[in-house]
C-alpha cells in the first residue's frame, strides 16, 4: 500500500511455479464455491507501462446475503501474494517485508517501513481516519473504494490481491467482513505486464486472508515505532493488530 515499486526481501519460500500460475485458473475452471458478497463489486484497471492503476469498488447491500446491517463506514484491508518465478520466491514491495507474510505467501498489503501503521488500507496512524486518495471510504449503498497502481515488477512475476470489505465502523457489525474480490496481473518474460484474473473470490481465499491477519497480528506488536518519514504519520510504538474479524 499504495504501490509496490520493488522486489525486496525475497522470502526464504520455495513453491513450484504451477501452484502458483495455475491456482485462480483451475479455480474457476472447477467453479469454486464463491465467498461471503453483501454486496457488489466494480473493478476498474488497465496496464499503463509497467504499471496497473486500478480502483476497486464495493457497495454494501446486505440484502445481497441475507443479513441486516447499518454499516456507518465501511473500508478496504488488501492482502497480497508476489511470487517470482524465476528465483522461486515471495516478494514484498517497498516499504514492506516478508516479516508477516503467511506460510502460503499471502501477506498484509501495507507500508510499516515508510510510517503506516494501521493494516487497513489508507488508514491513518490516528486509527480512525482514512486518506482519500488510497481508500474513499463507504456505507449502505455508498461505494468504498480502493486505489492502487502496482507496478516495477521484474520478469515472471505473479501478483495476486485479494480486496476485503470491511465493516469499521457501526454498532452492530463492527469488525464483520462484507466481501471478497481477486485481481491480478502477471509479467511475462520479456518483461511486460498483463492483466490475469479479476473476480469476487471464491472460498480458501477467506481462509488465507485470516492466516494472513494472523500473521501481521504475530508481528505488529514486535515491529518497533512506526510512523514519522516521508508520510507525515503521526509515531505510534507499533504496527497495529487487527481485531477479530469474521464473516458477517
Amino acid at each position: 500500500m499504495p504501490t509496490n515499486t520493488q522486489t525486496q526481501y525475497p522470502a526464504d519460500i520455495l513453491v513450484p511455479l504451477k501452484l502458483v500460475g495455475l491456482l485462480a485458473i483451475l479455480c474457476l475452471l472447477a467453479s469454486c464455491q464463491p465467498t461471503l458478497e453483501c454486496g457488489s463489486w466494480n473493478f476498474n484497471g488497465n496496464i499503463q507501462g509497467d504499471s496497473l492503476p486500478l480502483s476497486d469498488a464495493f457497495t454494501f447491500n446486505p440484502a445481497n446475503c441475507g443479513k441486516n446491517c447499518q454499516c456507518d463506514t465501511d473500508a478496504m484491508i488488501q492482502m497480497v501474494r508476489v511470487y517470482d518465478a524465476d528465483d522461486q520466491m515471495f516478494l514484498a514491495g517497498s516499504g514492506e517485508s516478508t516479516e508477516w507474510i503467511d506460510s502460503d505467501g499471502w501477506m498484509i498489503d501495507q507500508q510499516p517501513l515508510l510510517g503506516w501503521a494501521e493494516g487497513y488500507y489508507g488508514l491513518n496512524n490516528d486509527g480512525t481516519t482514512f486518506d482519500s486518495e488510497y481508500n474513499s471510504v463507504g456505507s449502505n449503498g455508498t461505494p468504498n473504494t480502493l486505489y492502487d497502481d502496482p507496478g516495477g515488477w521484474g520478469p515472471n512475476t505473479y501478483f495476486y490481491a485479494v480486496d476485503v470489505a470491511v465493516c469499521f465502523k457501526d454498532d452492530n457489525c463492527q469488525n464483520r467482513i462484507l466481501g471478497y474480490y481477486f485481481w491480478s496481473f502477471i509479467v511475462d518474460g520479456a518483461g511486460n505486464p498483463q492483466k490475469f484474473i479479476t473476480s469476487p473470490a471464491w472460498k480458501d481465499l477467506d481462509t488465507e486472508f485470516q492466516s494472513s491477519v494472523a500473521s501481521w497480528n504475530r508481528w505488529a506488536p514486535t515491529s518497533g515505532p512506526v510512523g514519522g518519514g516521508s508520510t507525515g504519520q503521526i509515531l505510534v510504538p507499533h504496527a497495529v493488530p487487527f481485531p477479530t474479524l469474521s464473516d458477517l
